[in-house]
């Protein structure tokens, strides 16, 4: 006598729904694994699931589960290494830095050093500084300078002596050789740390006016008395 399995097809076709019950956006594994269950307790019985399948979907399963403590492993430890960053540049404030320098503040009355480090003996060594508004401010040059660190200074007069109001400037260095060849440059600053931001999931070290990165700093010092 044939077996009527319309009634267990119907059955495996419908999981049934407790009363008020809502979905789910998400599939995690717990959603998983009760979708695997209910697959188990309606299949139909004349035609069970198929072993292959289902070692597959126990798999799928094992994946999915050591992929989330993956996830949230790795979320951690991004957390602990964020808030340690963030604890080591608050232990910088108060600290003088030595940093690549582009924009520095002048104060009122004030000058601007930089130190510029020649990769080797230049004919001549230019400092072009430009306002906020990247507007040409002086243009200053120092003659034939040696190779190695050299300190320069601007004084904070455009090219007609005027002294100039306070603000940020942004200072750049080059430099030439005897044979009007460029020199390698690399100039640096000094200044206090007066505070960190935190913006953009990035940390960043106030110098006055100035914001600076971390990846920025070449040295840390004890602060001086002069500053």
């Amino acid at each position: 006598m044939p077996i009527d399995t319309s009634t267990t097809t119907s059955v495996s076709q419908t999981v049934q729904q407790p009363a008020g019950a809502t979905g789910s956006s998400t599939l995690g594994k717990n959603e998983f694994l009760k979708i695997l269950t209910a697959q188990l307790a309606n299949q139909d019985p004349t035609a069970p699931m198929d072993s292959n399948a289902f070692v597959a979907q126990l798999a799928q399963f094992t994946a999915l589960e050591e992929q989330q403590n993956t996830n949230d492993t790795l979320t951690q430890m991004l957390a602990l290494q964020q808030s340690s960053g963030q604890t080591n540049a608050v232990a910088m404030v108060g600290k003088d830095a030595i940093y690549n320098a582009s924009q520095m503040d002048l104060s009122t009355g004030g000058t601007i050093s930089v130190n510029a480090t020649l990769a080797a003996t230049a004919g001549d060594v230019i400092m072009e500084v430009d306002d906020a508004n990247g507007n040409a401010v002086r243009h200053q040059s120092f003659g034939p300078l040696t190779a190695g660190s050299q300190p320069l200074t601007w004084d904070g007069c455009n090219d007609s002596g005027a002294t100039q109001p306070p603000g940020t400037y942004s200072v750049s260095v080059s430099a030439t050789d005897l044979s009007g060849n460029a020199v390698s440059v690399t100039q640096q600053a000094r200044g206090r740390i007066t505070g960190v931001s935190f913006q953009n999931g990035t940390t960043q070290l106030m110098i006055g006016n100035t914001t600076i990165s971390l990846s920025d700093i070449v040295e840390l010092q004890e602060a001086t008395t002069n500053q």
